[in-house]
């Protein structure tokens, strides 16, 4: 199956099609999730290259958690759960280094998406500098909802799913900060 084809199939199908070995569904699991993963790692790391990092590590380590996973219709909040403990982790021990297994390697070979290339992560960062900074200077709830509502184009319910929240929690929150966001930049401006 192409890669593309992927796209039309629900998160449950993905892991469904992940959990009996096939790559490409996992592969597209990481497309839909990997920007709002990165926004939460880089809050809890505040360090771009440490949540890339941080972000690959979650996303080798829920694949081979995958089986563990009891109800598959939160698969987005067991991601969201994986990359918050390893960004914390990450926090901790940060001058600690891990060996990657070969098992990492064979995922890491077949799955583009978890590792990214570095230019189209630097472009993507470095788009829209004055509304990050403002965004940033916003409380940690409303800078997640913005970022990946806004940046990284996700759907209120799968926020919603993804964060553990309940969609009028993520509606309100939006709208919230996007108020306080007017706000700010039109003092900047």
């Amino acid at each position: 199956m192409k890669p593309e084809q992927w796209k039309q199939f629900s998160d449950v199908e993905l892991v469904v099609a992940s959990l009996i070995g096939n790559l490409q569904a996992f592969d597209e699991l990481a497309i839909r999730f990997r920007p709002a993963m990165l926004t939460v790692a880089e809050q809890i790391v505040g360090n771009n290259g440490a949540a890339e990092d941080v972000v690959q590590d979650a996303l080798l380590l829920a694949f081979k958690a995958l089986p563990q996973l009891d109800d598959l219709n939160r698969f987005s909040s067991w991601l969201y759960s994986i990359t918050r403990h390893r960004a914390l982790r990450h926090s901790k021990d940060e001058h600690r280094f891990e060996l990657k297994s070969d098992l990492d390697e064979v995922i890491l070979e077949h799955t583009s998406a978890i590792a990214l290339d570095p230019a189209r992560i630097f472009e993507h960062h470095n788009n829209h500098h004055e509304v990050r900074v403002s965004i940033k200077q916003l409380p940690s709830e409303y800078q997640v909802v913005l970022r990946l509502y806004y940046w990284d184009n996700m759907p209120q319910q799968r926020i919603a799913d993804f964060l553990s929240l309940p969609l009028s929690t993520v509606k309100w929150r939006l709208h919230k900060a996007k108020q306080m966001l007017r706000e700010r930049l039109e003092q900047y401006y």
